[in-house]
């Protein structure tokens, strides 16, 4: 089997994700997925990744990684990794179709299982053009019921209650996003920390503790100003504190640990399998969060989700960015019984999401489930792919 086309999609409407689909000669489709300047990771597909695999064995993945590596993409989540990340995931869901099985039962798994699910409270424009800041919230387009940034902010206890009627027991929210705005998360005023504590204290009065709190920070902060929100923090019995500070300061996580503190889940935007392998063995983190669209794919995943395992870390794979990462992040929980809890973004799932590909995977009663389909399980929709920029490298 041989690869005779590389399609790189990026769409106006959605310029932060990239799509390519590889085709073979037996006329398989791969499907795989990036975020984060999508455009960019196209245009370096179109011109360089694509051309650089034709003609090779789909199902020889190591050699297409070598082909791939490149001098500055190596060891970072930046571009080449992102687009090498995209097509490795579009080779395995090859393998699965050429193998007529699920992704998850080429790695391991069995059967599908329902996986407890996470809601990250974004809303329906979140991040979807631009940077990580305030700014591409997309709370001046809020048109939909599950804007649920809006709601945390402003009414985190009713938003709480809302989710549990769904079954939903665990949901992760930013409320020190915009003071760490006010002065790069240098420091945090008594009165600031006091405010950022209000929605979580909210949902505490509403619900109790029938709803497990995750607190995402997006490395905004120092090490000293996050160690004094986390302590504040202590008293709420939070189910993780997520990114505290930059990936970079490993040092200074370990400041981070011990005294009570609440568990740090870490390593989403980590493309680097040494850096991975420090962070567990070292303890540093409790939950990997590893994001197959950044971390090199599904085959540097399993090697850096093993690498937790043995270390005692637990995994929750990433999702907040597109329909594809979220199937691919469920089909690693499903097979690796080291799995915590599968993130889902329910303003993305219930309105954009399938508007893009079909069969998206089953999220009923606060779990996720699987289906047997051969391969990854999706497809892109015809009208997506139509209206999506396309560059075709054969």
């Amino acid at each position: 089997m041989k690869i005779i086309a590389v399609k790189p999609f990026s769409h106006p409407e959605f310029p932060n994700l990239a799509y390519v689909e590889i085709l073979t000669d037996e006329g398989i489709v791969g499907l795989g997925e990036t975020h984060y300047f999508g455009s960019t990771v196209a245009h370096f597909i179109s011109d360089f990744a694509g051309p650089a695999i034709l003609g090779k064995d789909p199902l020889n993945r190591e050699e297409i990684a070598k082909t791939l590596t490149t001098y500055v993409g190596s060891n970072g989540s930046g571009v080449e990794t992102r687009a090498r990340s995209a097509i490795d995931l579009a080779l395995w869901d090859i393998a699965g179709q050429f193998n007529n099985k699920p992704i998850f039962e080429l790695i391991g798994g069995t059967s599908p299982r329902n996986l407890r699910i996470y809601n990250t409270c974004a809303g329906v424009q979140y991040m979807r053009k631009s940077n990580q800041s305030s700014k591409s919230w997309g709370l001046d387009k809020a048109a939909s019921k599950y804007e649920d940034l809006a709601a945390f902010m402003s009414d985190a206890g009713r938003l709480a209650t809302e989710l549990l009627s769904e079954g939903i027991t665990a949901m992760k929210i930013w409320p020190f996003d915009l003071l760490a705005e006010k002065n790069w998360g240098k420091e945090i005023s008594s009165s600031d920390l006091k405010l950022g504590l209000e929605p979580i204290q909210k949902i505490r009065d509403a619900v109790g503790k029938k709803m497990e709190i995750m607190v995402e920070l997006h490395a905004l902060w120092s090490p000293n100003a996050a160690k004094e929100i986390m302590s504040a923090l202590k008293e709420f019995e939070i189910f993780w504190v997520e990114d505290p500070i930059y990936p970079d300061l490993l040092e200074e996580l370990g400041v981070l640990r011990g005294n009570s503190m609440p568990k740090i889940a870490h390593g989403e935007t980590i493309a680097s399998r040494k850096r991975v392998e420090r962070l567990v063995r070292e303890n540093l983190i409790d939950v990997l969060t590893l994001d197959l669209g950044w971390c090199g794919g599904l085959t540097e995943g399993l090697a850096m989700a093993k690498l937790a395992k043995e270390n005692g870390v637990r995994i929750a794979p990433h999702d907040c960015t597109g329909p594809v990462g979220l199937t691919y992040g469920a089909h690693l929980s499903t097979a690796d019984d080291n799995a915590l809890i599968q993130e889902t973004v329910r303003s993305y799932y219930r309105t954009w999401y399938p508007h893009l590909v079909d069969r998206l995977p089953l999220i009923e009663n606060g779990e996720l489930k699987l289906s047997m389909s051969p391969g990854l399980g999706l497809k892109l929709r015809d009208e997506f792919r139509a209206s999506s920029l396309v560059s075709t490298t054969a």
